[in-house]
């Protein structure tokens, strides 16, 4: 006859990899976020996210001569801008470039097109302007 001491342990192990299974399965999304990075090599692409992930645009700029990315208006409303800012120039100077960089955030799933614009905010838009878009798609 099988004593309690005995009848424990082989209850006890199955029981605590069910637990740790049923935590992994249970845990929210972020906690398997990730941050997707994209640059200019990545323009007309697709680019697939989870709520709770980041993405991160850098894209070329020269600030000194008046050239910035700007969000479009028609950019996807699908992403929220959690943060913007650039790299320091490495050397003094007119028309060194810096890289802008763009952290948004998944609102909700969907499919869209973020759409940067690279102009001088002075100037009016044209249609030969550089553009930077990319299809997001949110799952």
């Amino acid at each position: 006859m099988l004593t309690a001491r005995f009848i424990r342990p082989t209850v006890f192990v199955p029981s605590i990899f069910l637990l740790a299974l049923a935590a992994i399965v249970c845990l929210p999304h972020t906690a398997f976020a990730a941050t997707k990075a994209i640059t200019d090599a990545d323009k007309g692409g697709v680019v697939h996210l989870r709520l709770g992930d980041t993405l991160e645009v850098s894209l070329k700029a020269n600030p000194t001569t008046g050239f910035m990315w700007y969000i479009e208006k028609e950019s996807t409303p699908l992403l929220k801008l959690r943060h913007q800012t650039q790299t320091d120039v490495t050397e003094p100077g007119e028309g060194r470039p810096v890289f802008q960089v763009f952290q948004f955030e998944p609102k909700h799933g969907g499919d869209g097109v973020l759409r940067l614009h690279y102009v001088r905010s002075w100037e009016k838009p044209t249609p030969d302007d550089e553009r930077f878009d990319i299809r997001v798609v949110i799952e």
